[in-house]
């Protein structure tokens, strides 16, 4: 059923298009084939395509298309002849006839498939198939097919999609969804809460929030709500809508998403923060101070992935974190900046706190960057044993792993020595 439907969508997104495609290629053959070559009468046939198109799609909405032609073949005739004949003028009034009586028939269908869908619903309701309290509103929006609330999208009808968003039809509902994220109006943030809420179906709760995303900064106060929601679908879908959003208004609710008891929603909020990037840097740095660790860890993680240098002093701060966890955690980030951390990194290289200065060692050792090496054996020149201890190490896996760093081998094996550690 997928390929139909998306070619149905592909038909009205490029309706207008083509439309005006087939008018200048109209245009075209009037200029070339009417005025230049004088020929007068084949290629104006070409003309009842746009006009029967337009007729279809817009109804007697596309009549001005048919005058328009219709007026360029008189123009044309006039222009290449200097009169215009009974032949043109009769062309250019078929055209217009054409227009106006596909258009009538169009609109007539339309109305005629509206007028069944009120009867159907006044039917139910005066018979046992409503159930108790179903108004006429309800039930109209209880017999809109699909091809109804395209129909409700082209007419920009929001109210007409909202209803059609507690309808039964879980197709309807998915379709009126999307519409209303098409059309991009905040009046239809209520119905997409309740559908991101109130409707089991995880589909149309996807697609509820793809079309708050689309709405934009208007979703953020509902979105931020729902992220106390006892359902964890729930709360991590909202959070990947703040997170596609990127308004700052997200930014601490979803920080505080990192302690969530679900892991996979704690996933999502730390998503969200990397796609809002660095505008959550003040908040994540305030987190490395929360009491709980996996509010720390998340913190860490979320900024050694947002990739802005300003993150990396709080990542280098938290290398002294209690928990060994975000202590790692620190230095895989830090690892993964390169040019940017290596100058904070080699500072730490002589940090009082010893541990500090063999995290440091270990962070630097992640890294692929030439200047790396250089660096660590200038260390373990001046490095107490302890720490030379680690240097020493780094630098023989660093060698045995890429051989093209041979350059310091002799300084290292004198280093080597000097410790006693051979």
């Amino acid at each position: 059923m997928a390929l139909p439907e998306f070619r149905v969508k592909m038909v009205d997104d490029y309706k207008l298009p083509v439309l005006v495609v087939l008018i200048v290629i109209s245009l075209l053959l009037e200029l070339v084939i009417h005025w230049y070559f004088g020929i007068d009468v084949v290629y104006s046939h070409f003309f009842y395509i746009p006009v029967v198109l337009a007729g279809i799609w817009y109804g007697v909405r596309g009549v001005p298309v048919a005058v328009l032609l219709g007026g360029v073949l008189i123009a044309g005739t006039y222009a290449s002849t200097g009169a215009v004949d009974s032949g043109s003028l009769l062309r250019a009034l078929m055209f217009v006839v054409v227009a106006v009586v596909i258009g009538a028939v169009s609109d007539l269908m339309r109305r005629e498939q509206d007028r069944m869908i009120e009867d159907v619903a006044k039917t139910a309701l005066r018979s046992d198939l409503r159930e108790r309290g179903d108004t006429l509103a309800v039930l109209k929006s209880r017999v809109i097919s699909v091809a109804g609330v395209r129909r409700l999208k082209e007419r920009g009808d929001i109210q007409g999609l909202v209803r059609a968003v507690g309808n039964k039809d879980r197709g309807v509902q998915y379709e009126a969804v999307e519409a209303l994220g098409d059309l991009r109006d905040p009046s239809a943030i209520p119905a997409l809460m309740g559908a991101l809420t109130g409707d089991q179906y995880s589909g149309i709760r996807w697609k509820a929030v793809e079309a708050l995303t689309k709405i934009g900064p208007d979703s953020v106060p509902p979105l931020i709500e729902v992220l106390k929601n006892p359902d964890p679908d729930i709360r991590w879908k909202a959070a990947v809508a703040l997170g596609e959003i990127g308004d700052p208004r997200g930014i601490d609710p979803l920080v505080k998403l990192l302690d969530d008891s679900d892991r996979f929603v704690r996933s999502r909020a730390a998503y969200a923060l990397i796609h809002i990037g660095p505008p959550a840097l003040p908040s994540l740095s305030g987190a490395l101070n929360h009491p709980d660790a996996t509010v720390r860890l998340g913190a860490v993680g979320v900024l050694g992935k947002i990739g802005d240098p300003q993150a990396i002093s709080a990542l280098v701060n938290a290398l002294a974190d209690q928990s060994p966890d975000v202590r790692q955690e620190a230095i895989s980030a830090l690892s993964r900046q390169g040019d940017r951390a290596i100058a904070a990194l080699s500072d730490r290289l002589h940090d009082p706190d010893r541990f500090i200065r063999r995290r440091a060692v270990l962070a630097l050792a992640g890294m692929k960057d030439e200047k790396v090496m250089p660096i660590l054996l200038r260390a373990l020149a001046t490095a107490d044993p302890d720490t030379a201890e680690v240097l020493i190490a780094v630098i023989e896996e660093r060698q045995a792993r890429e051989p093209g760093e041979r350059d310091g081998d002799q300084d290292t094996a004198n280093l080597l020595e000097m410790f006693n550690l051979t």
